[in-house]
């Protein structure tokens, strides 16, 4: 008889985390969710791929009352629990642009509707503004709430307003099971080392930068990013690119002054993320400045053991360049795997 292996463990592992905070989730809506939980990282709308975050709570007027400049549009209301696949599905491609979808669940009731936190670009998201509100903390008894979101084509995170978290990962390369945003406040903290500012402004531009490659992570295909010192002079090993005239810097943006353009600040992080988002690598000193971009390097034979395509090969090539002056690599696949490292001395 052939072996089957099936994701049951992980299918009563999500039960369980949703039964431990609703104590009445609706059954039919329950078993919706796990049908539909597989199709979360690899969702796609008329060729566009989405990863949809649910948040499902029995307190979303609340929240939203809550967290500051948090807005929400009620869409559908359901008195049964058999729609959920249908609603997702209407509202999933608004998500593309970090509206969240919400299930309220309360009265037996079922409401369906966005949210989002309609602050600037240099402020926390409103996931990051939910988890760290201690007034939703101190009622977690009273407020169900788990946050559902897909963070790669293999990897799903749960977390629940009583701290709780599951992490569902159908992958079999241990390599690609990492904790993505310690990576990439690894990889802001070295973006901005040398950058001389007060604490409050520097903490600013390092969530507009954590922001930025959120984004990043979620909805570009793949990347490469490389910190460089902020006194670093190319000698060749970076000369097949795109190297700016005059170094686009974020600090002067916004950091030297109290006012500053919201719509510049969104221009220029669009123009970051549309260089992420072109072939090669782009290039970004330690004091946040981006330097180049479409830069390509010659793969070391070094990297023959390296699995994976052009792009990681390339991140090893500069990993193991030992060159003086370059700190670091962001290395993001087609897939979602994700790593910050440092050049090896």
């Amino acid at each position: 008889m052939d072996k089957v292996i099936t994701f049951v463990s992980a299918k009563e592992a999500v039960n369980n985390f949703l039964s431990n905070e609703f104590e009445s989730f609706p059954k039919k809506l329950n078993s919706q969710f796990l049908n539909f939980f597989s199709e979360l990282s690899t969702y796609e709308e008329e060729g566009r791929k989405l990863r949809p975050n649910i948040l499902f709570t029995n307190a979303i007027d609340y929240i939203c009352k809550t967290i500051p400049n948090a807005y929400k549009i009620e869409m559908f209301s359901d008195e049964a629990d058999v729609m959920f696949n249908y609603r997702i599905k209407k509202l999933a491609p608004f998500t593309h642009h970090d509206w969240v979808i919400y299930v309220n669940i309360k009265d037996d009731v079922i409401t369906y509707g966005i949210c989002t936190v309609l602050n600037s670009i240099k402020e926390e998201s409103f996931k990051k503004l939910i988890f760290s509100s201690p007034i939703l903390k101190d009622r977690s008894d009273k407020i169900s709430l788990v946050y559902v979101e897909p963070i790669s084509n293999y990897s799903i995170i749960l977390d629940s307003l009583k701290g709780e978290t599951l992490s569902v990962n159908n992958t079999l390369d241990e390599a690609k099971i990492n904790d993505w945003q310690t990576e990439i406040k690894e990889f802001v903290d070295a973006s901005f080392s040398k950058l001389k500012t007060t604490e409050k402004k520097l903490n600013e531009i390092k969530t507009l930068y954590e922001n930025i490659f959120d984004n990043v992570f979620k909805n570009v295909n793949g990347a490469l990013c490389v910190i460089v010192d902020k006194d670093y002079v190319d000698n060749g090993f970076f000369s097949d690119g795109v190297w700016l005239k005059e170094p686009i810097s974020f600090s002067k943006l916004f950091l030297r002054s109290k006012a500053f353009n919201e719509s510049k600040l969104v221009g220029f992080c669009n123009l970051f993320m549309d260089m992420l988002d072109s072939d090669g690598i782009t290039i970004i000193d330690n004091t946040g400045r981006i330097r180049a971009y479409n830069v390509f390097v010659e793969s070391s034979n070094k990297n023959f053991n390296i699995t994976g395509g052009a792009r990681k090969r390339a991140a090893y090539t500069v990993i193991n360049s030992r060159r003086k002056r370059i700190v670091g690599i962001y290395f993001q696949s087609h897939e979602g795997e994700l790593f910050y490292k440092p050049v090896k001395k």
